[in-house]
């Protein structure tokens, strides 16, 4: 059987173009709209024992020949900046039948295919299972398509599944339940308390699987399941 182009992933070009032209509109808006509520401002204060503010006065005197272009100009340049920075932030895919590469500008890395038990969507996010069921990946692919993430890794015969396999297996975790050793439940602490940060998550989720837990957050409360629980109706045959 001959083997597959790798499938490349990427974020819609729109994506960046649609926030720098956001950025525009929005610093054109403001250019037309700031110097008369500064003027409004400017002449509620001067009725009053306040002072009035610099800035206030400075667009208080513009004129719309001068707003706009200046306004839209830092909307221009602030535009440009925030379409890099999304360019940059996004996540790019290349799927292989052998392996996968993944890469932002802070962070890349390869995942080999016989390495990988299940791949699921969990919201924003691409989550790669190692051999032992715990979490080998978990990338921010908010910006990528569903289908076309899917039908990549479909595309090389990895085990896609429409939901995580381990459902069922997850139970609400809470600080201090029995069950879990006085490590477990520090890392599962760290493991909430973090879990905006997509560094310090990959970190303990790897302490996690050597004291054989796996973690994920529903609703801003941790739910954890035990590493080899098979539980009672197994989810993986459904591959969609």
């Amino acid at each position: 059987m001959p083997t597959l182009t790798p499938s490349e992933v990427r974020q819609p070009r729109w994506v960046p173009l649609l926030v720098l032209l956001a950025t525009v509109a929005l610093g054109v808006g403001l250019g037309f709209a700031l110097p008369p509520l500064a003027r409004w401002l400017h002449r509620l204060l001067e009725g009053t024992p306040l002072p009035s503010l610099g800035p206030v006065e400075l667009l208080a005197g513009l004129t719309l020949a001068w707003s706009v272009p200046i306004l839209g100009g830092l909307g221009v340049v602030g535009g440009v900046l925030l379409a890099l920075s999304t360019i940059g932030e996004s996540l790019r895919l290349t799927v292989a039948d052998d392996h996968l590469e993944h890469r932002t500008d802070d962070r890349e890395g390869w995942v080999e295919r016989d390495e990988v038990s299940d791949v699921y969507r969990d919201g924003r996010y691409v989550v790669i299972l190692g051999l032992t069921d715990a979490p080998r990946e978990r990338l921010d692919a908010d910006t990528l398509r569903r289908d076309e993430v899917r039908a990549a890794f479909e595309a090389h015969g990895w085990p896609w599944r429409d939901a995580d396999p381990h459902e069922r297996a997850y139970e609400q975790w809470m600080d201090g339940r029995p069950g879990f050793s006085a490590d477990e439940h520090a890392l599962l602490r760290r493991r909430l308390a973090d879990r905006k940060d997509a560094a310090a998550v990959a970190e303990v989720d790897g302490a996690l699987a050597a004291h054989g837990l796996a973690a994920r957050v529903r609703e801003d409360r941790l739910q954890v399941r035990r590493l080899g629980v098979v539980p009672a109706e197994d989810p993986r045959g459904a591959q969609g």
